[in-house]
């Protein structure tokens, strides 16, 4: 939605006649204009509660509601892009919350709003119990909700809950928060995060700072499939992949179990404990009485094959009338469950949840997949094609047609991490790495020189146009071996990954770009005509390309001697671009 000509009026209005005396960029005045508007207040009572240039930890404007006992923290941009917001959640996150409310370091280059707010801070500290973060913007509330990056960053932001619980010294201070369009109403209430369940036979221990506790005890299953039913795969936010494929073995074992407890009444439920690993569970905050457990903020960190298997057993069996009459077996089944409460420490969570998904065999690729460069590529194919990127492993398979609507995905095609980095090392020229993902994926320098912050701003249908060639590299390796000398045959069968870079770099020089993105990178589908493309490609450059460089002395004398390991080496890649600028132009090009 376009920004009104009215608004636009106010804010150059405001800031044509205060520039002057408080300095700041024309943005700024969104905030004045936003408070004197919602707080029906001076520009002389608030002005000293905003933010006039950089230097604000990510906070542009507060406001104490003493009546209603609310410290309103905010971050404006006037835009209706809410993805200008990741900047601001990251730096909010990584140090201005800890810097507000906690024993940080002074800072004499502060912005003087953060001086004037830790000021108020401790004069109104008696008078808070609430403390909202509010985004302000002027686009789309839906949007901002539904952004994967964004999502990630505000759980991290909500979970420094703890530092305002230290700061008020009270355990139900509540931080909430909240996007919120200017040109809209605010959004609407959060939905559903405290949740009650069973917790029999517990015990509990802690870290010597009491920073860290972690509960252990019973639950029922059918308390965990409610938490499920409500959160949906938020619930498995914190998990390195969603639910398995219900095909797996251990899925169908615990289906299996399932069945004969409830549909046959052959084993009694009580046995499930017993033959279950249980599961693992983060939460903010727990509260216990009489059995029971309130949990706020519930993820789970392992266990979501059992959670999602047993809801695929109870929607194959909605229709069963053993199920109806049996209902009361399912109350009886129950599992052991840890419970980790650590006060917002993130790479606490993570080592967590790597150390208790060992079940199945936890890949490099998975532990990324919360990264939150991984979120925003989410975010990028989602809003700019309407594709869904799987940055969770099987994320993608277990969405229902409705809720792939809600997100506004119309390709029934996902992308795929492993295959996303192949894609970006094979325009890289890294042929080396293309398959040696877990070296990839582990090493931070090579992981984060691989998802490059600058694919983020480009145009994403280059992405999706390599990386299909990619997924279709079968027929033009079937022609280059069909048309390739019998000497260099064997060579060439072995050079798929320098295809791989090739054709990417093949087809970002060629000069029908514009139509190959028009007509071939709006979906995932393997069109004939792309198919046929790609083959031309292979027959009519890189073979030449291929058959120039390998007949040289150096590397012809290897193959003669059966000696391929240049073929995976950046030198023979450099060659092969050489003679590809040479005789066709082609310059190495980027995304």
């Amino acid at each position: 939605m376009a920004i009104n000509k009215q608004d636009r009026q106010e804010l150059e209005s405001l800031y044509t006649t205060h520039h002057e005396k408080y300095g700041g960029l024309k943005e700024d005045y969104f905030a004045l204009l936003y408070l004197n508007k919602k707080y029906n207040k001076t520009i002389e009572e608030i002005h000293t509660q905003i933010a006039f240039g950089g230097n604000d930890y990510g906070i542009d404007a507060y406001y104490f509601d003493r009546d209603a006992r609310n410290l309103y923290l905010y971050q404006f941009k006037w835009s209706e892009n809410h993805n200008l917001f990741k900047e601001s959640l990251d730096r909010l996150t990584d140090q201005g919350i800890s810097f507000i409310f906690g024993n940080s370091h002074q800072d004499p280059l502060q912005n003087e709003v953060i001086r004037q707010l830790k000021a108020d801070l401790f004069e109104f500290q008696s008078v808070v119990d609430r403390v909202y973060i509010h985004f302000i913007f002027k686009g789309d509330i839906e949007s901002a909700e539904n952004s994967s990056g964004l999502n990630a960053r505000k759980e991290e932001l909500e979970n420094k809950r703890y530092l305002l619980e230290q700061f008020y010294g009270r355990r139900d201070t509540k931080l909430i928060v909240e996007f919120i369009s200017d040109v809209r109403s605010p959004s609407p209430p959060p939905s559903q995060d405290i949740f009650e369940v069973s917790l029999f036979d517990h015990l509990h221990t802690q870290t010597q700072n009491n920073q860290r506790l972690l509960y252990i005890g019973l639950v029922k299953l059918s308390d965990l499939h409610q938490i499920y039913k409500t959160l949906g795969q938020t619930f498995f936010s914190k998990n390195i992949r969603a639910g398995l494929s219900p095909n797996n073995p251990p899925n169908r074992k615990i289906r299996s179990a399932l069945t004969s407890m409830i549909i046959k009444a052959e084993i009694p439920p009580e046995t499930f404990v017993f033959n279950h690993n249980g599961v693992t569970l983060a939460a903010e905050n727990i509260q216990i009485h009489e059995g029971r457990a309130v949990l706020s903020a519930p993820r789970l960190l392992n266990g979501a094959q059992t959670v999602s298997s047993f809801a695929k057993f109870l929607d194959d069996n909605v229709d069963n009338l053993r199920l109806k009459n049996n209902e009361h077996l399912i109350d009886e089944i129950r599992v052991i469950a840890k419970i980790v409460i650590c006060n917002g420490n993130d790479d606490f969570i993570t080592t967590v949840t790597m150390s208790n998904n060992q079940q199945n065999p936890v890949d490099p690729w998975n532990l990324r997949a919360n990264d939150r460069i991984q979120c925003d590529f989410q975010d990028k194919f989602r809003e700019d094609l309407s594709m869904f990127y799987s940055r969770q492993e099987n994320s993608f398979s277990n969405l229902s047609e409705e809720e792939l609507f809600d997100l506004g995905i119309e390709e029934r095609r996902d992308l795929r991490i492993k295959q996303l980095a192949q894609t970006f090392l094979g325009v890289q020229g890294e042929i080396d790495k293309i398959s040696r993902l877990r070296d990839v994926f582990e090493s931070d320098k090579i992981y984060r020189s691989t998802f490059k912050e600058s694919y983020l701003k480009c145009d994403c249908r280059k992405i999706v146009l390599t990386y299909k060639s990619l997924q279709m590299m079968n027929s033009p390796m079937q022609i280059l071996n069909d048309k390739s000398a019998e000497w260099m045959r064997y060579a060439v069968t072995r050079s798929r990954n320098l295809v791989i870079a090739l054709m990417a770099q093949g087809i970002l020089n060629d000069k029908r770009l514009d139509y190959l993105l028009d007509n071939f990178s709006y979906s995932l589908t393997k069109e004939v005509d792309y198919r046929e493309y790609l083959k031309k490609i292979a027959s009519s450059r890189i073979l030449p390309i291929l058959r120039s460089v390998y007949r040289s002395d150096d590397y012809r004398d290897r193959i003669d001697n059966g000696k391929y390991s240049f073929l995976q080496t950046k030198e023979l890649y450099r060659r092969c671009m050489e003679v590809a600028l040479q005789d066709y132009g082609w310059a190495k090009k980027n995304l």
